[in-house]
């Protein structure tokens, strides 16, 4: 499936999701947040590496015209995504590429419990997932950079029916892991932000340069 096409059947997906739950979903903190609409990544599909946050925020400054989606290869100046582009220098020969697991918006990480609390909300986040699934699965990148500590619980079998098998090539304070069913490498960093202590940018030092090594 061409790129253009595989987008135009991911909004539709996602909308519909949207416009579903909205009927669905219970709380007023859950139809707060699903109010706010949704945002997805214009993927490239040739990339082997996929870095991956949690949820769009909301922002406004780094989405298209369009209004629901992004494009990463073009947000080198962003303050959010621009850490990436300098982080990841190594893998640009290898093409990177970004999504998040989530569609909803919020800046808030920690409003994602919102969902979790009860069944409505927790099937709506497995819903999500399995559109994200079919991403990774059309992206198939060697390698995926998740940068979320709370995001690294839905890569399960609970919630993505996939199951890790955990690697030791580093021995560090992140985790590496592989699925066999993604055909990918798993890491699991922490969020990358202001408050992000010094120790977590060292480690990423230590590690990228070993994670480059696995897709060059």
């Amino acid at each position: 499936m061409s790129r253009d096409a595989f987008l135009l059947s991911l909004k539709a997906k996602i909308e519909t999701l949207f416009t579903t739950y909205t009927k669905l979903l219970h709380t007023q903190e859950q139809q707060d947040i699903i109010r706010n609409g949704f945002v997805f990544s214009k993927i490239d599909p040739t990339a082997n590496v996929l870095v991956m946050g949690i949820n769009p925020s909301l922002r406004t400054d780094f989405i298209s015209d369009d209004m629901c989606s992004y494009d990463y290869s073009k947000l080198y100046e962003d303050r959010y995504f621009k850490k990436f582009h300098h982080l990841l220098s190594a893998f640009e020969s290898q093409g990177i590429t970004y999504c998040d697991l989530f569609y909803q918006r919020h800046t808030e990480q920690k409003q994602i419990a919102h969902f979790l609390n009860d069944g409505v909300g927790k099937q709506f986040l497995r819903d999500q997932l399995e559109i994200t699934k079919e991403v990774i699965t059309y992206v198939a990148p060697r390698l995926i950079l998740l940068f979320n500590r709370q995001g690294g619980q839905f890569f399960s079998s609970e919630w993505m029916d996939i199951s890790l098998d955990l690697d030791k090539k580093l021995s560090t304070h992140n985790k590496l892991a592989y699925s066999h069913k993604l055909e990918s490498y798993i890491y699991f960093a922490p969020f990358l932000g202001y408050r992000t202590p010094k120790t977590a940018f060292e480690q990423l030092d230590h590690d990228l340069p070993l994670l480059a090594k696995l897709v060059n």
